[in-house]
């Protein structure tokens, strides 16, 4: 209640001439009842009294008497519209404080000092501390609160620097982070000791990176091995220079990189064996060329083989060295080719371990097949599967799956043409097809060759006489030809050209014999074949089984099994 009172009294204009002293009272009054802990035992001041009459005696104190709250409902005369600002401001009422002051100063603690002169005299703007005001910029402490500990410890630094970062002092010339403004901190500051082991770490291993790299580069660059190499690398030669050691090490590095998008074998063929050497080797793909798969909701996936497929590889099997080159990996293709060439018919089976990558692509290069590419043929669906070689390459529409489809075997007639006339370099026959429909403009050209040959057999028969005298000799001493010696029942060139035949359908029926012979084969002992091989491969599962548990066993120290029939 003392409070509110002093409170209200301090709004007086009286009071308001002197903040100082009141409020140094008031302050006074505070801490004594802070540090005792208790209410002071003052008797009650009676307000009602009049200035400056002398208090009650004990006996004759009454209860003090609040002052009364003003009558709001009385009409007041400032209320009006045309009473001035000035009427319209709340009087309010004076209190007479004489005798607050002299009691506020009597429960003053003796352990608190008197009055201070420079508090009577000073004025507020004088009030200040001694220190000058601080003028510089305020630490960025975004990045943390800086520490100072280097500072307070560093001989000839700033000893006892105050942690009141607002107020800090000027920084004294020659000590520690001198020349910067006052009261900023280095960059080092705001870093704690751990971050600084960080960037110790980061820094050795920076410097660890750059010796390995610089010995990488000088051990990569060094001067070539073998003949090989240097031949493989003529735009890096062997040399101490500083130039050629680093194109050898780009060399080196492009090998090694190289890696994985070569193919697997520099040589994707063994070298041919002259006991089955085909003069012709022909590529084929897989995928939308032979077979063709599907899924469906109905049946799921599904693969077709392309009407034909049998009959086009068994027959240019006695021509070409056939090889199955597809882009599909070993696991997924190798089931699919082994249903549909159970008999290998097929030479060589190659998949995408043996394409090379490229920009994005699988690319048949047919350089890494080691063979004679004057020699080779490409059948695919996809030009970029030969844009290293297309022209060895015969593009073909993919197969979609009709039934119908006789685009593969009408092909026949002029792969079997061009080992008829054993051709020296197949890309000059096959650049004069380009641009064309192969089978349709091999037939009209086979139509008018047919017809020139048949008017130039007309015109030798007419000028060579009707028996020929060595022949007529032959027959009497029982001497054939060398033909019918090794077939009796095949045609002599003569014998075929007096029946108007020409060379390539002396070819086709000799094919046509063979491949007669090969399907009768097939149906005889094509069971036998496939068990023996299902035995075969039974057999060397076995043997790979027991040779992965001896070697298990001789790793533990037991050795290798017993063979059978041994003690």
């Amino acid at each position: 209640m003392l409070s509110r009172y002093a409170a209200r009294s301090l709004q007086s204009p009286a009071l308001r001439a002197a903040p100082t002293t009141l409020r140094i009272a008031s302050t006074t009054w505070a801490r004594g009842l802070a540090k005792n802990n208790k209410p002071i035992n003052k008797k009650p001041i009676d307000y009602s009294r009049p200035a400056g009459a002398p208090p009650a005696s004990s006996s004759n104190a009454q209860a003090p008497q609040p002052p009364k709250k003003p009558e709001y409902s009385i009409p007041q005369e400032d209320l009006r519209k045309d009473a001035s600002p000035e009427s319209k401001t709340v009087s309010q009422p004076t209190i007479d404080t004489s005798d607050i002051l002299p009691n506020l100063e009597k429960s003053q603690d003796p352990s608190i000092s008197g009055k201070e002169a420079e508090f009577e005299t000073a004025s507020p703007s004088e009030n200040t501390t001694s220190e000058p005001a601080y003028t510089g910029p305020l630490p960025d402490l975004t990045k943390g609160i800086p520490s100072t500990l280097e500072y307070e410890t560093t001989p000839g630094g700033r000893q006892g620097l105050r942690l009141n970062l607002a107020e800090a002092d000027e920084m004294p010339e020659g000590a520690s982070g001198s020349g910067r403004g006052r009261g900023e901190l280095p960059a080092s500051a705001y870093v704690s000791s751990s971050e600084k082991k960080r960037l110790k770490m980061a820094n050795y291993m920076y410097a660890l990176f750059a010796v390995f790299a610089t010995t990488g580069t000088v051990y990569l660059g060094r001067n070539w091995e073998s003949e090989e190499e240097e031949k493989a690398h003529v735009d890096a030669p062997s040399g101490w220079a500083l130039g050629l050691m680093w194109a050898r090490a780009k060399a080196r590095l492009g090998d090694q990189l190289s890696y994985y998008n070569e193919p697997a074998f520099r040589k994707l063929l063994p070298d041919p064996d002259p006991m089955f050497e085909r003069p012709y080797t022909l590529v084929l793909s897989l995928e939308d060329l032979l077979i063709h798969s599907e899924w469906t909701r109905e049946h799921g996936w599904r693969m077709a083989k392309r009407p034909g497929v049998d009959y086009f590889l068994r027959y240019l099997s006695q021509y070409y060295e056939l090889v199955i080159f597809t882009t599909q990996p070993w696991a997924v293709a190798d089931p699919v080719l082994r249903k549909l060439d159970p008999y290998h018919i097929v030479t060589w089976p190659l998949f995408r371990e043996a394409t090379l990558y490229e920009n994005g692509e699988y690319v048949k290069d047919l350089s890494y097949l080691n063979r004679d590419l004057s020699k080779v043929i490409l059948i695919d669906t996809k030009a970029s599967h030969a844009k290293n070689q297309p022209e060895n390459a015969i593009i073909l529409p993919k197969w979609t799956g009709d039934a119908k489809d006789k685009e593969l075997v009408a092909l026949i007639p002029f792969l079997e043409y061009i080992h008829t006339m054993q051709y020296s370099d197949v890309r000059k026959a096959l650049k004069s097809f380009e641009g064309t429909h192969i089978p349709s403009e091999f037939a009209k050209r086979e139509a008018v060759a047919r017809k020139k040959f048949q008017e130039q057999m007309l015109e030798e028969q007419k000028k060579r006489p009707k028996r020929s005298g060595v022949g007529f000799l032959s027959n009497a001493l029982g001497i054939k030809s060398q033909s019918m010696m090794v077939d009796p029942t095949e045609q002599t060139p003569a014998e075929a050209f007096a029946q108007g035949k020409m060379l390539q359908d002396l070819a086709r029926e000799r094919g046509i014999k063979v491949y007669e012979n090969l399907e009768r084969e097939i149906r005889e002992n094509g069971e036998k074949w496939l068990k023996e091989e299902a035995a075969h491969e039974e057999r060397a599962k076995q043997e790979g089984m027991q040779a992965m548990k001896s070697g298990f066993t001789g790793f533990f120290g037991a050795g290798a099994p017993p063979k059978e029939g041994s003690q």
